[in-house]
């Protein structure tokens, strides 16, 4: 439908019903910080989860190690009689042979899962720590949106066309003209400059307890270090899309959020 015909077809609506009607209630933006919340809750429920499937991969692993000793034990110690054929001395030289390199081998996989195990615990700890720092976070209540355009691409799960798995975005796409000015969201300080895989070439600013990611630019114009308001021109983009994400510093990498309600009305 053309925009003049959905203005036509409102003003009949309007002239065949002119009496008030309920007002819908507005539907509550979500807190960042509980967004951050959830976001870690659900990080911790899926270390706990992979914990325990390591687990008892572990377990797993170690009751066939423990056979396999006993078994090994059985084909080292085994006496060779002194008529043994130089075959069967041969033969049993390959025994030998292939049960070191099962122990050795099952020694290994262990290793590697009690070492995974290690750093999921770890991991464990650091979401642990990280929820209780949610609440004194400060978090930007507005923004300077980096582009003049409109939103092409939000933040949040969305199903790939192609393979239908569902992958998750962590900011958003703003469609814009070739070669648009790209500006600061915020005051704050340049920590990078330069490439980002799959993000052409872009900035990460410093605001505190938070960053924020202007991407797919294709020349910048500060240097790292260099100390900006909110507006201050930071590059142009590449083509027609300028990325920007938000990220709050708390786990390790930090944790995205969604930019969009952040914006200046």
């Amino acid at each position: 439908m053309s925009r003049a015909s959905g203005l036509a077809l409102l003003v009949l609506v309007s002239v065949a019903d002119a009496r008030p009607k309920p007002t819908a209630p507005a539907v509550p933006a979500i807190d960042p910080h509980d967004a951050l919340a959830a976001q870690l809750a659900q990080e911790s429920e899926t270390i706990a989860k992979t914990i325990a499937t390591v687990g008892d991969k572990l377990h797993a692993a170690e009751a066939v190690r423990a056979h396999r000793i006993h078994a090994a034990i059985r084909i080292l110690h085994a006496p060779l009689p002194d008529t043994a054929t130089a075959d069967e001395r041969m033969a049993a030289a390959r025994r030998h042979a292939a049960a070191r390199l099962l122990l050795e081998r099952d020694a290994a996989e262990r290793g590697l899962l009690a070492d995974e195990v290690t750093h999921l615990r770890a991991g464990e700890r650091e979401v642990a720590v990280a929820i209780t720092k949610v609440p004194a976070i400060e978090l930007p209540t507005q923004l300077e949106a980096p582009a003049t355009g409109t939103i092409a691409r939000r933040f949040g799960d969305y199903v790939h066309e192609r393979s239908k798995a569902t992958l998750s975005r962590r900011g958003l796409d703003f469609e814009v003209d070739d070669h648009a000015p790209a500006v600061a969201p915020a005051d704050g300080t340049v920590r990078y400059a330069g490439p980002i895989r799959g993000l052409d070439h872009g900035v990460i600013l410093d605001h505190g307890d938070y960053l924020t990611i202007v991407a797919k630019l294709g020349d910048l114009t500060l240097p790292v270090g260099t100390h900006v308001a909110k507006g201050d021109r930071l590059g142009r983009a590449l083509h027609h899309r300028v990325y920007f994400e938000v990220r709050a510093k708390v786990g390790p990498g930090g944790l995205p959020i969604d930019p969009e309600p952040l914006f200046k009305r």
